[in-house]
């Protein structure tokens, strides 16, 4: 397994509410990103992150429990999210979206919540979408954080030898369409792969923080 990963502000926020998990040992991978017109959205996507990077310390079951446990990572990092908002009215209200991946050499298990999003590129170049938005009309109905029910969506996603994973916020996909998306995620390079793709978000007009990590099967 190959790793890649970078995140950038852009060139219009005055800050940084992207973060990214790479735990390549555990083969854990994730990003967040804090909702934007909400407060300390900062805050929100680094707590969600710091609970991931917990959980994946935690002995993990495997075959189809493995997916039940994606499942109460992101549970448990929504509940560290509303627990670092506590009382302060500062941070009332913040969130975060979430995906995250815990990958092995044959599969890989991704559960989201939000509109960050997740995609596989086939070793022959076929670029499948295996996230499903949050949201509609740029309201997200989901996120970690919200006080309302979270429901994560997780799948099961067998993978071969020289597949990509992409995780990345919305600042790469609302800059780049998907046709390019794939051109440039097919890189020989996957540390190459993973800067073309924000590199593209930021000539595009890098309006919002741009957070790719890419895996090489």
């Amino acid at each position: 397994m190959k790793v890649a990963a970078r995140t950038e502000v852009g060139h219009v926020r005055r800050r940084n509410e992207d973060a990214l998990l790479v735990e390549e040992s555990a083969g854990v991978v994730a990003v967040a990103d804090g909702l934007g017109g909400h407060p300390s959205g900062d805050v929100a996507s680094r707590a969600a992150v710091v609970s991931l990077q917990q959980t994946s310390a935690s002995t993990r079951p495997a075959g189809e429990q493995l997916g039940q446990w994606v499942t109460d990572a992101l549970l448990t990092a929504h509940q560290a999210v509303l627990d670092e908002a506590g009382d302060d009215p500062e941070r009332a209200g913040m969130a975060t979206t979430a995906v995250l991946a815990v990958v092995g050499d044959t599969d890989l298990w991704i559960g989201h919540v939000g509109d960050s999003r997740g995609y596989l590129l086939s070793a022959g170049g076929r670029l499948q979408a295996l996230t499903r938005d949050h949201g509609m009309g740029g309201y997200i109905t989901q996120a970690l954080g919200l006080e309302r029910d979270v429901v994560p969506d997780v799948a099961h996603v067998d993978v071969s030898s020289g597949d990509r994973l992409l995780l990345c916020t919305d600042g790469l996909t609302n800059m780049v369409d998907e046709p390019r998306i794939a051109a440039l995620l097919g890189d020989n390079d996957v540390q190459a792969a993973t800067d073309g793709l924000v590199e593209a978000a930021l000539a595009n007009g890098g309006v919002d923080n741009v957070t790719v990590i890419v895996v090489e099967f």
